[in-house]
């Protein structure tokens, strides 16, 4: 079928009308939803990771009451040699410097630190001469090859060999040990010390005494003291709730973890989780707790946290099996602990700093209305009471950007209770939508109402007489005869009497003439009829016979038939 150009233009405004009328809707759509993310999302790189998980939150709250031990006794070899004993190095007052690294961790406010016993009073075992004999080797084969014929000298690792082998004979002794306690990162923040010797002397102390031991041949639990007061701490968990595949939290500072002497890269924890094989009883009755994961030299004395933060073992010992790629760790048990803190009736109950920070960190998690801005408050306030805490500066900073952006909830009374302005800004967001779409359906009804109207318009202008012609239009009247009339043939005058459709008109051809039928009249009352069938056309509506357009679409009339219809 052929449409005049007015006809197709305008049938194609509509669509074009639709598409744009979708694009705006989609736009609406993205503007609500930034307007609902917006309230939810964080900047990248947010301090202290995943806080919302409360066994995350619980480390970040621990860590930094853990500490780095650094143990250093002075250490003698004594040679035999056939003419006589030699001790190394030699000179009055001179000693091998020996170092050995632990973790360890504040449980009360006031210096009291928990860690495992070989930390702080290392064993006089085989690993201990053995690091002896590395560091006395040099001086023992300078003095061999200074005294011994010329032409049979030995090196440093030829005697280092035959130290460990027991071909040279030798006796190590060692002097007292001395522990120094260093905070960790996030305690002091980066430092900028090249060496530890170099560090304020507030982020370091000495052990000034061990306040209870059990040995490592017992339980291998410690309990030391420093002098430092309102420090951050961990309390003991129960270490009985413990189960097999429980997941644990160790902090500590493993060796294999030293990529350079940086104080920053010293004091930076490592923290890994490891899960609970078994719980077992040593043979001196100590209650130890079998785990799998990445314990390290280095761990030893560092806290094992339940998911709460709390201490429930102590990092201890491991064994190691010749050709087997990796060892059994083990834990003293918190049970063990316990014991010595309460002989010592040490009061544990967290300090003003724990508290301060444990609540700062616990809002700093929450979703609550205004939490940014009361984290912010409290983390400010930590920072001007604590100086020494560096590590609250990232806190700090992260929710001062978050606080510029967030809304505080309106005051309320006490009984009524605030909505989340999370809450609010959805249900704004969505209102606003709500209404946007109501807009845009009305306007799209509105349009097609208003095209149609111009179709038909534009119909009627291209045929003048149609108008006319439906509003001429009466029904014809027949006659209903009385009980001797025949139905069939009061039709068949309705018929002839009927006006007829010319199908040819519609291509030019004059109307065909008609000529009147009479009507036989009837004294039965008069029914009307309305003039012509509808019928389907190609376009799916129903129209008159005689309709040059659809009423409906405008579409215009269907072919006639080519034949010709034969006039009587």
């Amino acid at each position: 079928m052929y449409r005049s150009g007015s006809t197709d233009t305008q049938s194609h405004l509509p669509g074009w009308f639709f598409r744009v009328l979708l694009v705006f809707g989609f736009a609406c759509l993205f503007i609500i939803s930034t307007t609902v993310g917006a309230s939810t999302t964080y900047a990248s790189g947010r301090p202290g990771g995943n806080v919302t998980d409360p066994v995350v939150r619980a480390v970040d709250v621990a860590e930094p009451a853990v500490v780095r031990i650094i143990t250093s006794l002075g250490g003698h070899l004594t040679v035999h040699f056939s003419q006589g004993n030699v001790t190394f190095p030699q000179g009055t007052g001179n000693s091998y410097p020996l170092q050995l690294s632990g973790s360890g961790t504040f449980i009360t406010a006031h210096g009291d630190i928990l860690t495992a016993d070989h930390v702080i009073n290392p064993p006089h075992d085989q690993a201990l001469s053995q690091f002896l004999d590395d560091q006395a080797a040099k001086d023992v084969a300078a003095y061999i090859n200074l005294n011994a014929r010329s032409g049979s000298q030995v090196s440093a690792d030829q005697i280092d060999q035959e130290l460990k082998s027991g071909s040279l004979q030798s006796a190590p002794t060692y002097d007292p040990a001395m522990s120094e306690v260093f905070l960790n990162t996030t305690y002091t923040g980066p430092l900028t010390a090249t060496d530890l010797s170099n560090l304020p002397f507030q982020l370091h102390a000495t052990v000034d005494r061990i306040e209870k031991e059990s040995s490592f041949n017992q339980r291998d639990v410690a309990i030391v003291h420093v002098k430092m007061n309102d420090m951050a701490s961990v309390q003991l968990g129960d270490s009985g709730s413990v189960q097999q595949q429980d997941k644990l939290t160790i902090i500590g500072f493993p060796g294999n973890g030293d990529v350079s002497d940086l104080p920053t890269d010293l004091l930076t924890a490592s923290v890994n989780t490891i899960s609970v094989s078994s719980t077992k009883t040593t043979d001196t009755g100590a209650q130890v707790i079998q785990v799998g994961g990445n314990v390290e030299h280095g761990d030893s004395g560092g806290p094992a946290l339940d998911s709460n933060g709390a201490v429930v073992g102590i990092v201890s010992f491991g064994l190691v099996n010749s050709g087997s790629p990796g060892g059994t760790s083990f834990l003293q048990a918190s049970s063990s602990a316990r014991d010595l803190v309460q002989s010592l009736n040490l009061n544990t109950a967290p300090g003003a700093f724990q508290q301060a920070w444990s609540k700062a960190m616990t809002d700093y998690a929450s979703n609550a209305p205004g939490h940014w801005h009361k984290a912010q408050q409290e983390f400010e306030q930590i920072a001007a009471k604590y100086p020494l805490f560096k590590g609250v500066t990232s806190y700090l900073t992260y929710t001062q950007q978050q606080a510029k952006t967030e809304k505080l909830p309106s005051t309320t009374s006490p009984a009524t209770r605030p909505t989340p302005t999370n809450t609010l800004a959805a249900y704004a967001a969505w209102i606003i939508g709500g209404v946007i779409v109501l807009i845009l359906l009305l306007a799209l009804l509105s349009m097609v109402f208003f095209f149609r109207r111009r179709k038909t318009n534009a119909a009627n202008r291209a045929n003048p007489g149609r108008a006319s012609q439906d509003q001429g239009v009466r029904p014809a009247t027949i006659e209903q005869g009385g009980p001797n009339s025949h139905p069939g043939e009061v039709a068949g005058q309705q018929k002839q009497g009927a006006p007829q459709d010319d199908g040819m008109a519609a291509f030019g051809a004059p109307p065909a003439t008609h000529t009147p039928q009479p009507v036989q009249s009837s004294s039965t009352s008069v029914q009307t009829v309305v003039s012509g069938t509808l019928r389907p056309w190609p376009c799916g509506h129903m129209n008159r016979a005689n309709a040059r357009f659809c009423s409906i679409c405008g579409e215009p009339a269907p072919a006639p038939p080519t034949s010709r219809r034969l006039e009587q």
